[in-house]
């Protein structure tokens, strides 16, 4: 085999070559791995060899250990581990010396697979040589290039390595990199590489941040790149300051005079790549003080955004002004937007006297980049500040937007959309009691503008039918009744749109009629009606969709998707009136179900969801046609969000169907179960289907007895399971599962109640043991206290007397006075509830 020729042809533009030359290459691979790595390695690292060859050779020998899907990665990894020492030590050892190669593309190519390599090995304490050996190569480097290439390798290994397993070398690594990044060095490119290895190894330099005088020389050298003639030193370094700001907030108090003025003077004076940088600064400067004011109460914040209001909404407003014509390009305009929006979260109601000077003097500028700069600035401070600070302004200013709808650029016509939008979001009374009409009837004309503009009028739309989205579903009228008919046509045409793709516009539509469907009172029903087979009708035609290419297909599945969806909100809107079209409906999403494409998966299982819960127990003769899609979908392990939408299926057709789901059952409970057993699931599912558990036995009542031993044994193993402390992520998922676990315990107490109660008693000593463990906890989630408290009063109300003894322990009357004590409402009813209940056994 040529290699270097199939390496060449696999990147051919001629189709059958560029097969031809994968398949070759694949074969190779396949029919012995280690000496086709080994041959891609050594193609790599000669230097005699045609650069595209090289460097095809290193992305494939890469693209052995790793993929974007992470059960493959993970199979590929331990691919890698399981290969010899010597082939393993041919590959390490030809990629470092490839570092050294005169040609860029090999050296930079040799650089990531280096990396990917170490995040493998290093975990495991395999090639523990590696580091030193890249500090020695920056330290004793022929050449220029050699050092860049290895300050890249570092810089890929501090970005793909996990920050513990680096943390003992961050001294060395950090002074590798920092010098590299001094001033006095004339090569840019290791300027700027090294301020790049500095950007991916600042989560594992703690230790040192927590040092002044590291903490002082770092922030200098830092602070120094911001000024270097080399507009990509530049830009690393602002970027390294941003995630600073992320990391250590708590250390920047003797630098925030000089960060203000470097970031803000990036903003006024230089190019724009380095201006986004300095108000990206100041986004996540909001990011870590919004955190603190609502995580916190405030307590470690410095007000830093406070304290440079005046001049960063100066320059954030005078950015504004500096938009392109290209909506989706994001630019200083669209940046500052965003950090203006940010610091309105931030500092709330203080941020409205500095902005609206800014907004009633560009208003209605000749200029139109004025007029839409100032409608951003408003549109931006909505979230924040308080409804009574900003209720006379929001009124004063909707005719204003009103009139701005018939601006002669569209991009003024989009920003005010938005706005209109955001007040109909977050300031609806305003609109509601007002302006409803004429809002409305400008927004239906905006369906028929520009696809940017008609996609944000949808979603206006949309947010003033939430308005009413909480009200009783039962009132017998409502203000959008009288156009109801109107904005569904209008919206429908939208829909329909030659454009509906551009702009997501196809999808707004759908929310918004979505939003209105779910909205509509008593009057309208009959509408809703008549449009069910109208969406049917459609439907139906997608399977009669042209699919020329990949991105045909797409477009079928995602319209597909969309009626899935709104057919699923009518069915829960018309509840059993449903029922004339439940063959129909069950039909058409029965065929959506045979592509078997996990996004339109997800929402024909919703949809049949829907169906179940609105037909109840007629929903028993779709089972048997229904049943093979469900048991596929509670299979789907890679596509989990398949199994868990499935998991929620489960739950509303044992709602449904009560004891006709018994035929099914057995084959549910054993997916179910193995569901827990498999170690490629992902975790989050497992909690979902110990809940599920409790809805089935809740449902199918005594029925559900022969269950019993296998699932008690699964919930009792899952209350053991423990998590790091201080992994929040972990503990967060430990909630969940505790407090699902509470359901499940609730869901089989209350369904074996009627006919099989003792045949719980056997497991009563386990779930009080696993109460008691709870109660221990000294950082007691409310939500798993207040589970656990209730399933306290669900066993006193099963067994009466039976549990007066056991429910008499010390532990759990306490819980119960703790929660009739609690400043949380639903816990001081639960705690009521359940001492309500022991107060009747006499415990």
């Amino acid at each position: 085999m040529d290699l270097t020729q199939f390496l060449v042809g696999a990147q051919s533009l001629d189709h059958t070559l560029r097969e031809q030359a994968q398949t070759a290459l694949r074969n190779a691979e396949e029919a012995n791995l280690p000496v086709f790595l080994v041959s891609l390695v050594t193609e790599l690292a000669n230097d005699l060899k045609p650069a595209e060859s090289r460097q095809m050779a290193g992305l494939i020998l890469k693209n052995t250990m790793t993929s974007k899907d992470e059960e493959k990665r993970r199979r590929l990894e331990s691919q890698w581990m399981a290969l010899d020492a010597s082939t393993k030590t041919a590959v390490k050892n030809q990629v470092l010396q490839t570092l050294e190669s005169n040609t860029k593309e090999a050296r930079l190519t040799a650089a990531q697979v280096c990396a990917r390599i170490a995040a493998i090995e290093l975990p495991v304490h395999q090639w523990d040589d590696l580091i030193p050996t890249l500090l020695r190569y920056i330290s004793t480097a022929k050449s220029d290039f050699q050092k860049e290439a290895t300050l890249t390798c570092l810089g890929y290994i501090c970005e793909e390595t996990d920050a513990e397993i680096l943390q003992k070398q961050s001294n060395e690594i950090l002074t590798a990199v920092v010098q590299g990044m001094r001033k006095e060095e004339p090569n840019m490119d290791i300027r700027y590489t090294a301020t790049r290895a500095l950007y991916n190894s600042l989560e594992f330099v703690r230790g040192n941040m927590e040092n002044e005088n590291e903490r002082n020389y770092l922030m200098g050298q830092v602070c120094e790149g911001t000024q270097a003639t080399d507009v990509r030193v530049r830009e690393a370094a602002m970027q390294c300051l941003s995630k600073i700001v992320t990391l250590y907030y708590d250390k920047l108090k003797p630098y925030m005079q000089a960060l203000f003025g470097v970031t803000l003077e990036a903003v006024r004076k230089d190019e724009q790549r380095i201006g986004l940088q300095g108000i990206e600064f100041w986004s996540s400067m909001c990011d870590v003080e919004i955190e603190l004011i609502q995580e916190e109460d405030g307590r470690g914040c410095e007000f830093y955004v406070k304290g440079a209001l005046k001049h960063l909404v100066e320059v954030v407003t005078e950015c504004l002004t500096k938009q392109s014509e290209d909506p989706d390009e994001w630019n200083l305009a669209t940046a500052a937007g965003t950090c203006l929006c940010l610091v309105a979260q931030t500092v709330e109601d203080e941020v409205v006297p500095h902005v609206l000077p800014f907004v009633s003097k560009n208003i209605n500028h000749t200029e139109w980049r004025h007029r839409e700069a100032a409608t951003l600035a408003f549109g931006s401070i909505l979230d924040g500040p308080s409804t009574g600070l900003l209720q006379s302004v929001v009124e004063q200013a909707v005719p204003m937007m009103l009139s701005h709808m018939a601006d002669e650029k569209t991009l003024v016509k989009d920003t005010t959309t938005w706005t209109i939008g955001r007040i109909a979001d977050l300031h609806p009374q305003c609109i509601v009691e007002k302006y409803l009409k004429p809002v409305l009837e400008t927004m239906v004309k905006a369906l028929s503008d520009k696809s940017n503009v008609a996609s944000k009028a949808c979603w206006s739309i949309q947010n003033i039918a939430n308005y009413w989205e909480d009200d009783d579903e039962n009132r017998s009228t409502y203000p959008l009744s009288e156009v109801f008919q109107v904005l569904v046509q209008a919206l429908l045409a939208t829909i329909d749109r030659d454009d509906a793709s551009d702009d997501n516009l196809r999808a707004a539509a759908y929310e918004a009629l979505n939003a209105l469907l779910t909205s509509s009172a008593q009057d309208c029903r009959e509408l809703v009606k008549q449009l069910v087979p109208v969406l049917l009708v459609r439907l139906d035609k997608t399977f009669g969709m042209a699919q020329a290419s990949g991105t045909d297909r797409q477009e079928q599945l995602t319209v597909q998707g969309l009626l899935c969806g709104a057919l699923q909100v009518v069915a829960r809107k018309l509840g059993e009136e449903v029922l004339p079209f439940a063959d129909n409906m069950m039909q058409m999403f029965l065929r959506v179900l045979a592509s078997r494409t996990s996004g339109v998966q997800e929402e024909s299982l919703m949809a049949v969801s829907a169906v179940a819960s609105a037909v109840g127990k007629n929903f028993e003769k779709y089972m048997q046609a229904f049943s093979p899609f469900l048991f596929l979908g509670l299979k789907n392990y890679p596509e989990y969000q398949v199994c868990k939408v499935a998991v929620g299926v489960v739950n509303d057709i044992a709602a449904a169907l009560g004891p006709q789901l018994a035929p099914f059952c057995d084959d549910i409970m054993t997916i179910l179960l193995e569901n827990l057993r498999a170690l490629e699931l992902d975790r989050d599912v497992k909690p979902v289907i110990i809940a599920c558990f409790g809805d089935i036995a809740l449902n199918i009542g005594g029925l559900f007895e022969k269950y019993l031993p296998v699932v008690m044994n699964v919930v009792d193993q899952a209350g053991k399971t423990k998590v790091p402390e201080n992994d929040e992520e972990m503990v967060d998922y430990l909630n969940t599962l505790r407090e699902n676990i509470c359901e499940a315990y609730t869901g089989i107490l209350m369904g074996l109640k009627t006919d099989k109660p003792d045949a719980f008693m056997p497991y009563v000593g386990r779930v009080l043991e696993f109460i008691q463990m709870i109660s221990k906890d000294a950082k007691i989630d409310e939500g798993v206290f207040r589970a656990c408290v209730g399933v306290i009063g669900d066993l006193a109300n099963v067994f009466g007397k039976k549990a007066a003894p056991m429910m008499a322990q010390e532990f759990i009357q306490r819980m119960v006075i703790n929660a009739q004590q609690s400043q949380d409402e639903q816990t001081r009813d639960a705690g009521q509830w359940a001492f309500d209940q022991l107060r009747e056994i006499g415990s």
